[in-house]
C-alpha cells in the first residue's frame, strides 16, 4: 500500500438472502469474494471481525471463521497482527470467476456505448467550456486576466463573522433558504446598489444566486423561447456567448468599437431580437463605456420591441479615473427592460459564489419560480456572512482599499509595458478594472501565445473573444501582483516576444 495512504473501514455490506438450501458457510464465502472481484470490498479495506460478523448477520461464529480461513487460503484476504483481517493488495487470477467475466463482458459493452444525440450534447460537444480544468490556469501566473487578488482579502474577519453564523443560536442558517435569497442580504445589496450604482430599487426586486452565468441561463430560458434571436457583443466575454450556443438560440454577434456596442448594428442586424447582452460600464474585454447616445438608443429599443437588456456590470467599482458611472438600470425607463447582473466573485474571492439579479417587477416571481426550480436557492450561510459584511461597512471599506491597490497595480503595469515592450505591445489607457486588451504588435496572437506560455506568462488571445477578426492583440490582467512581480513577468513577455 501507498505511504500514507489510509485503507477504507468497512461498514456491514448487504450481503443478500442466501438461496434455499444453501449452507450458510459457502453462502457467505461466496457473498464476500463476489464482493471483493466486484470492488465492492477495495483492496487494503478492513473487514469486521468474526465475533462482529456472526452478531451482525446472525450466524455461528464458527461459520464465519470458516469462510474466512478459506478466503485467507485462496488469497482474497490476508490477515497481520494488530491489523485485522483485510481484503488482499494482490488477488489471486479474476478471470477464473464467471461474476467476474459477467463484469467484465457488461463493462466492455458499456464502454462501447456514446451519449445520445441529443441537440444540447451536440451543441456541448462543440465547444471547450471556459470554466473547465482544461482551461483555468493551476497556478497564480502572470499575467491572467479577470481575476483579484484574494491575499488582500481580510480572510480573519471573514473567518469571525462565519463563526458568527454557527452559533448555536443562529442554527437555523443551517435549513433551507428562500430561494430569492436571505432577506437581509437583499436589503444589504439594495442599500449598496443605491450609493455606488445609482440604481433605486426594493429589496423584492432582487434575486440572490450562485453567479451571473446563472441569471443569464434563466434569461435565455424564460425570455429567448426556441430560436429566438439574442444580441451578443463582438468581442465579448465567452462564457456569456457559449451558454447562448447551448441554449440554441440564434446568437447574433454586434460589433464593438471604443464607444460600446454598436446599437445601430445590432438594430439592423436582428432589430426583433428579444434580448440583448452587454456590458456598459466597462465592456468585456476592450473596457470602454457605451456612450450616453448610444445608452439612450438602446434603451428605446429595447422600449419599442419589448425586448430586454442584460447588463453584465462585473467589475464597475475598479474605476480609476473617476466615481464609478451609474449603471444602465438607474436610468428613467430602464427599470421595464434592464435585467442587471452582479458578482461578488470578483469583489470578494471567486469561491464564495455568489451574485444578484435586478429584475423588473413584473418578472420578478417567474426568476424566483425558475431558481427554485433549477438550484433551490444560493448557499444560505454564505449569505449570512455577506449580508454582515456588508452592513457592518467592511465590504465598502474593502472596494475601497482594492480600488486603490488595483490602480497603483495598473500604473505599474502601464509604466513595465512603456519601459519593456516599446515595438511589441501597445497598452491603451487603463482607466477601471482588473485587466486591459492590449494591441499586439508583433507576430500573431497564437504564435505570441505559445511563446509567452512556455515563457511562464498566462496571457489570453484577444481572439479568443471574438468571432469576427479584429487587430492581434492579448488580453492581460494585473490585479494580483505586486509591483515588482509586474516589472520582472514584463521583462518576462519583452524577451519571449523578441526571441
Amino acid at each position: 500500500m501507498p505511504l500514507g495512504k489510509v485503507p477504507p473501514q468497512v461498514i456491514f455490506l448487504p450481503l443478500g438472502a442466501p438461496e434455499e438450501g444453501a449452507s450458510l458457510q459457502g453462502w457467505l464465502y461466496e457473498s464476500l469474494r463476489n464482493a471483493i472481484l466486484g470492488g465492492r470490498l477495495p483492496a487494503g479495506s478492513k473487514l469486521p471481525s468474526t465475533r462482529a460478523m456472526a452478531e451482525h448477520y446472525s450466524l455461528a461464529r464458527g461459520t464465519v471463521q470458516a469462510a474466512y480461513q478459506q478466503l485467507l487460503s485462496e488469497g482474497y484476504l490476508q490477515a497481520r497482527t494488530g491489523s485485522g483481517t483485510r481484503v488482499s493488495e494482490v488477488l489471486p487470477d479474476p478471470t477464473l470467476n464467471a461474476g467476474y467475466v459477467r463484469r467484465r463482458v457488461v463493462a466492455e459493452a458499456g464502454e462501447k456505448r456514446t451519449a445520445p444525440e441529443t441537440p444540447w450534447l451536440q451543441r456541448l460537444a462543440r465547444i471547450e467550456p471556459i470554466f473547465s480544468a482544461r482551461t483555468l490556469p493551476s497556478g497564480f501566473r502572470p499575467f491572467f486576466p479577470h481575476r483579484g487578488d484574494i491575499n488582500a482579502f481580510p480572510i480573519d474577519l471573514w473567518r469571525k463573522l462565519y463563526t458568527q453564523q454557527l452559533r448555536s443560536s443562529r442554527l437555523s442558517m443551517l435549513l433551507d433558504g428562500t430561494p430569492a435569497g436571505l432577506p437581509r442580504l437583499r436589503e444589504a445589496i439594495a442599500g449598496y446598489l443605491a450609493i455606488a450604482r445609482g440604481v433605486q430599487v426594493s429589496p423584492d426586486h432582487i434575486l440572490v444566486l450562485g453567479s451571473v452565468q446563472q441569471g443569464l441561463d434563466i434569461c435565455l430560458r424564460l425570455l429567448a423561447p426556441g430560436d429566438s434571436q439574442v444580441w451578443m457583443e463582438d468581442p465579448g466575454y465567452p462564457g456569456a456567448r457559449q451558454l447562448m450556443d447551448i441554449s440554441g438560440v440564434r446568437r447574433v454577434d454586434v460589433p464593438v468599437d471604443r464607444f460600446g456596442l454598436r446599437v445601430d448594428e445590432g438594430i439592423r442586424l436582428a432589430p426583433d431580437a428579444r434580448l440583448a447582452y452587454a456590458t456598459p460600464s466597462r465592456q468585456a474585454p476592450l473596457g470602454g463605456e457605451l456612450s450616453p447616445a448610444r445608452r439612450l438608443a438602446l434603451l428605446r429599443w429595447a422600449a419599442e420591441q419589448g425586448s430586454y437588456i442584460f447588463e453584465d456590470d462585473y467589475d464597475s467599482e475598479y474605476r480609476f479615473i473617476a466615481k464609478p458611472i451609474p449603471a444602465l438600470r438607474s436610468m428613467p425607463g430602464a427599470e421595464q427592460s434592464v435585467i442587471l447582473a452582479g458578482t461578488f466573485s470578483k469583489l470578494l474571492f471567486p469561491s464564495v459564489r455568489l451574485a444578484y439579479l435586478v429584475v423588473p417587477e413584473h418578472l420578478i416571481e417567474s426568476f424566483t419560480r425558475a431558481a427554485a426550480l433549477m438550484s433551490r436557492h444560493a448557499n444560505s450561510l454564505a449569505q449570512a456572512v455577506l449580508a454582515d459584511f456588508i452592513h457592518e461597512g467592511h465590504f465598502d471599506r474593502h472596494v475601497r482599499r482594492m480600488r486603490k491597490i488595483y490602480a497603483s497595480r495598473a500604473d505599474a503595469f502601464a509604466e513595465a509595458a512603456h519601459r519593456h515592450w516599446q515595438g511589441l505591445i501597445e497598452v491603451p489607457e487603463i482607466r477601471a478594472g482588473m485587466d486591459i486588451a492590449c494591441r499586439l504588435l508583433v507576430e500573431n496572437e497564437q504564435d505570441a501565445s505559445a511563446r509567452l506560455q512556455a515563457a511562464g506568462i498566462d496571457a489570453l488571445p484577444l481572439a479568443s473573444y471574438c468571432v469576427n477578426p479584429r487587430a492581434p492583440g492579448v488580453v492581460m490582467g494585473f490585479a494580483p501582483y505586486e509591483e515588482r512581480a509586474i516589472d520582472e513577468a514584463a521583462q518576462a513577455v519583452a524577451h519571449a516576444l523578441r526571441g
